[in-house]
């Protein structure tokens, strides 16, 4: 289905990071320079003929050259459904060949069955066992049984609702493999192309589920696809996960605002990219609010698999790199369910001798009198000091820091 929306835009782009997109629009900001230009991509249908939003969320392409974006947004079109086909956990689907395609929807409706999957599919799960090793388990695979429990109960706007039942929490908590241990209950035999999940007596309570990393890992097979035009482009999903890039030889200076998740006021700060990532979390779209004596609580859909419900210790997190979206997504989930700052840069610091890419961080806390921003020296010497950080926000660099890694 191509029945895309293009739009004209100026190239002072501000996307305005959330977990869903919620962008606000009219930043005034000046056009430094020139124009550029913009596609949404379309929904497309699973085998019932119900509509599939991409990702989940708006998908849109920007570039500097009209032209090069029609390109660009015919790779796009070709390899979007796919990827999200692949890793889509609530959908089925048909393949070209008219047969039910094995996606992780497949997969959970088939627990105790060997099941041939696609390599790229199988890619993305090593990944995901492999950076829920990595996390300590604090980004887990195997929550789509705790997130179905959760989501029918948030919204986009404040609301109050209630928690739900606590001994099914605590069952699938109690079910979840410890992160060493996932390759037992996710079995994946590359050389035949083929995987098996073994939730045992559990499979009532454990589904896969890859949306924390999904949405940034196929950026970046889409990004790859693009980089060949040579030509400037901005890649960004539901504004939460964004790709930055142009050529060496002419670096472009892309311009990313972050939403203030108090919603005091429009913007919390800026920043520049010419080449890299950004992922960003947040409990400010997807949420809803419990009465707790005189205490207002806010449960999110960043859930704890160590506890169940969703932490408050932050109201946002937005993170940078040179590479890894989908690295970046589960980072930033991860730093959600750490209470400790120190805590936090060690976790960034083992992530980074990994990925062997320098990371920075920007987390926003709140605090009696607004909210507390913390950056790292490399986050703060991208900020844009035309964009002034509001008065209610506490702004703090964190100086010559050396993560363990």
């Amino acid at each position: 289905m191509r029945n895309f929306l293009k739009t004209l835009s100026i190239s002072s782009i501000f996307l305005c990071l959330s977990l869903f997109s919620g962008c606000q629009k009219n930043i005034p900001y000046e056009n430094t320079e020139g124009k550029t230009f913009t596609n949404y991509f379309d929904v497309f249908t699973d085998s019932e003929g119900n509509l599939v939003l991409p990702l989940n969320t708006t998908i849109q392409l920007t570039m500097t050259d009209e032209k090069k974006l029609a390109e660009a947004t015919t790779l796009v079109e070709a390899q979007l459904p796919f990827w999200h086909k692949l890793a889509d956990s609530h959908h089925r689907y048909l393949d070209d060949q008219g047969n039910e395609l094995h996606n992780v929807a497949y997969i959970n409706q088939h627990p105790g069955e060997t099941i041939s999957i696609e390599p790229e599919l199988a890619a993305m799960l090593s990944a995901a066992i492999e950076l829920s090793q990595l996390s300590d388990g604090l980004f887990h695979p195997l929550l789509g049984s705790l997130s179905a429990l959760w989501e029918p109960k948030f919204a986009p706007f404040p609301t109050e609702n209630t928690d739900p039942d606590s001994a099914l929490i605590a069952q699938i908590t109690g079910c979840l493999p410890a992160a060493a241990d996932l390759n037992e209950v996710l079995q994946l035999d590359p050389e035949r192309r083929t995987v098996r999940f073994e939730p045992g007596a559990c499979e009532n309570s454990l589904q896969i589920s890859l949306g924390a990393m999904a949405k940034g890992y196929i950026l970046d097979q889409l990004a790859a696809e693009l980089k060949p035009l040579n030509t400037p482009f901005l890649l960004d999903a539901g504004s939460s996960s964004i790709i930055a890039w142009s050529p060496d030889d002419a670096p472009y200076s892309w311009k990313i605002g972050v939403r203030d998740p108090s919603g005091q006021t429009s913007l919390l700060y800026a920043f520049t990219l010419t080449q890299g990532v950004v992922s960003t979390s947040a409990d400010d779209q997807n949420y809803f609010l419990i009465q707790d004596g005189d205490q207002q609580i806010r449960r999110h859909h960043i859930l704890n698999p160590r506890t169940g419900y969703s932490e408050n210790w932050l109201r946002s997190v937005t993170l940078s790199a040179p590479d890894q979206a989908g690295t970046l997504d589960v980072l930033s989930t991860v730093l959600y369910n750490i209470e400790d700052a120190a805590q936090r840069r060690a976790m960034i610091g083992r992530f980074e001798a990994k990925t062997q890419l320098a990371m920075d961080y920007a987390w926003c806390e709140p605090a009696d009198a607004g909210l507390k921003l913390t950056v790292s020296e490399g986050m703060d010497q991208k900020r844009m000091t035309s964009a002034a950080i509001p008065d209610f926000v506490d702004y703090q660099i964190q100086r010559g820091e050396k993560h363990e890694k």
